[in-house]
């Protein structure tokens, strides 16, 4: 009988509370799956630095101004399907203002891309990756 009410209570309360959830939002996941799907294989650090390439551009006026726009851009972030503990811990990170990158650093390159954009707005190597402050395609 005891159990029966315990779990009729925590019935009540989910239909009650709807925004109580045991998962995780959809942003955050979104942006993990994002950094993932660029960053699998390469160390937190790296993966902390997509994840605020990503966000710096939602703060851009030449992006869209929202997460899911932004990783909806055309031939910018790959749509993953997957995530592991530190592209979430990442996207947990950057989306509670831990950056690491400036607010004008939203481009990144693999260092053993076949055209290098080159040195002109390069910030830094942080992995296998070379951030930009500026898109080398321009």
């Amino acid at each position: 009988m005891r159990k029966a009410a315990v779990c009729v209570a925590l019935l009540f309360l989910a239909a009650v509370l709807p925004s109580l959830t045991f998962t995780e939002d959809q942003e955050t996941v979104w942006l993990a799956r994002a950094v993932y799907a660029v960053a699998r294989d390469e160390s937190y650090e790296t993966k902390l630095a997509v994840a605020c390439a990503a966000l710096n551009r939602v703060e851009s006026p030449w992006h869209p101004n929202t997460l899911k726009g932004v990783l909806a851009e055309k031939h910018q972030f790959p749509a993953g399907n997957y995530y592991d503990q530190d592209s979430l811990r990442a996207a947990h990170e950057a989306l509670a203002g831990n950056r690491t990158l400036p607010a004008n650093v939203m481009y990144f390159q693999s260092t053993g891309a076949p055209n290098p954009w080159g040195d002109e707005y390069f910030y830094r190597t942080i992995g296998g990756l070379a951030f930009y402050t500026r898109d080398g395609n321009r």
